[in-house]
């Protein structure tokens, strides 16, 4: 392809077969194809705010990814979609969602020795704002960081402050009804 018609390409609007096959291409047996998937997915679902329309899919499929570079990217839009400021979601739509599975993952991420730091703090970073939906998270994501805090890098230490410190609010709101 051209530089000309990359920037063809590239200036053209996202059509939704393109997001649906570029989760497709997450699972490509290439790992750096793979990666550079996951990550143009991640800048499209956090910058064009169409995630709810491909949501049911990236869920879906979260399961299956094994990609430690995919995975990073994956915990980091789950993180963003369950925060308060994600966009793209249709009213209510994470309502509707059992997380149950994917709270399993994430904490196997967060526990997992192999599993990069970046991953652990976004598979954090979601545990906590699913807290308030499933209060029993809380306790048992304040207990894995305290086991975790000794083991991990500086970088986890500083989200686990930021995590912990969330956690606390949500305690706070719960007492304040």
């Amino acid at each position: 392809m051209t530089r000309d018609e990359l920037t063809a390409r590239l200036n053209a609007s996202m059509e939704a077969g393109m997001v649906e096959d570029l989760i497709d291409l997450t699972f490509h047996p290439k790992k750096e194809v793979g990666f550079r998937a996951a990550w143009t997915l991640e800048y499209i679902l956090m910058n064009h705010h169409c995630a709810g329309d491909h949501l049911e899919d990236l869920l879906n499929r979260f399961p299956e990814q094994k990609n430690p570079s995919c995975m990073r990217h994956y915990g980091k839009i789950l993180a963003y979609l369950t925060g308060k400021k994600s966009t793209g979601l249709k009213e209510g739509q994470l309502d509707k969602i059992d997380f149950a599975p994917i709270i399993d993952i994430l904490f196997d991420w967060l526990i997992d020795e192999k599993v990069l730091v970046a991953t652990k703090v976004h598979a954090m970073q979601a545990l906590a704002n699913l807290a308030p939906r499933y209060p029993w998270i809380k306790d048992e994501l304040l207990e894995t960081i305290a086991h975790l805090e000794d083991l991990e890098s500086i970088a986890f230490f500083g989200r686990a402050k930021q995590v912990k410190k969330q956690l606390k609010k949500i305690r706070l709101e719960n007492n304040d009804l």
